[in-house]
């Protein structure tokens, strides 16, 4: 794959893998997915210090933006782990808009309001969740389960198990395997 590169920006390789959560945490990581004609799908698993997968979900949620498929796949996560009583949570998300867009509303398209307040009530529950950016390298498993969700009927699906195609993903994870990326320095 090729680079492009800005004249005179000076730019480096490094690589990026996901990483557990400490002992007492889990680990919750979403995605969204736009595809032909705006139908977006989301997906998101929750994993366990040692990399060993909890919960996950995929939802088709048919026409709607990029943005907000990611914060609906946000939303369903956040949900999702309250509901299995998990209350120590960092959240893994590769759209650093979303987490501004939780930052600050004012800046927000009105389409994006009510599921942005969805999730500040979620957050605002007695528990502990830690939302961070990530590059997309360290999130190759959430972007599996919203792509999965495309070929799914409408509508949200728990995970007990993941589906076989995610396998190769999670091991790569557990291994600490890690992908390169170009980026400023």
């Amino acid at each position: 794959m090729m680079a492009l590169i800005k004249p005179g920006a000076s730019k480096i390789v490094k690589y990026f893998g996901w990483k557990p959560p400490p002992e007492n945490a889990f680990k919750l990581n979403t995605d969204g997915a736009c595809k032909k004609m705006n139908m977006a799908a989301v997906g998101g698993l929750i994993r366990n210090a040692n990399g060993n997968w909890a919960a996950g979900f995929c939802a088709n949620i048919g026409i709607s933006s990029v943005t907000n498929a990611k914060l609906w796949g946000l939303f369903y996560g956040i949900d999702l782990a309250w509901k299995l009583g998990v209350r120590n949570l960092l959240v893994e998300v590769d759209s650093k808009c979303i987490i501004d867009l939780l930052a600050n509303t004012s800046n927000s398209p009105n389409s994006s309001l009510a599921v942005i307040q969805s999730i500040r009530r979620l957050l605002n529950r007695d528990r502990h969740v830690c939302i961070n950016h990530i590059y997309r390298e360290a999130n190759f498993a959430a972007d599996f389960l919203a792509n999965f969700a495309m070929r799914q009927p409408l509508g949200f699906q728990f995970l007990h198990n993941p589906p076989s195609g995610a396998v190769n993903c999670l091991i790569n994870d557990i291994y600490g395997n890690a992908f390169p990326r170009f980026v400023s320095v």
